[in-house]
């Protein structure tokens, strides 16, 4: 897996090996574990960590490095094949500053990435194809966190 692409919502996500024990959420109109919640990925590389604050309302706030940003996502409610689930974003206002790669997010840009679970929904890894070839991850899901 490569684990240095960039996702335009600072998802420059990509590597922890702990993950909880705990049982992860459902949506009540599919089988997919929920987003809701808090998540920290450690982008390789960077000694930076991002925190992804996933909310019911469809709204995602990222914080990475100096940057924080808030984007919408849709999360198709169905996998498609390998268990990869279509995971859309668009960015809806940032503080302008750099994220863990140095790079600034503009307001207005949209991303269309796969996103497929693991550990029983508490890890999950970001993809820009619907298999493992280009990937960022994992992120994991914080428990007794803001959101979670």
């Amino acid at each position: 897996m490569k684990h240095s692409m960039h996702l335009p919502i600072a998802l420059a996500a990509s590597l922890l090996m702990v993950a909880t024990h705990a049982p992860a959420q459902t949506t009540a109109n599919s089988d997919r574990p929920s987003l809701k919640g808090s998540w920290q990925f450690r982008p390789r590389g960077t000694g930076c960590t991002e925190q992804y604050f996933f909310r019911s309302d469809g709204t995602l706030m990222v914080q990475s490095a100096h940057e924080v940003s808030e984007s919408t996502y849709v999360l198709a409610d169905q996998p498609e094949r390998g268990g990869f689930y279509k995971f859309e974003t668009q960015v809806t206002q940032t503080n302008g500053r750099h994220d863990c790669q140095g790079k600034q997010t503009p307001v207005g840009k949209q991303s269309s990435s796969y996103l497929r679970f693991q550990a029983n929904g508490n890890r999950l890894i970001l993809c820009r194809e619907a298999n493992l070839s280009a990937c960022m991850g994992p992120l994991i899901r914080l428990k007794g966190r803001i959101g979670a």
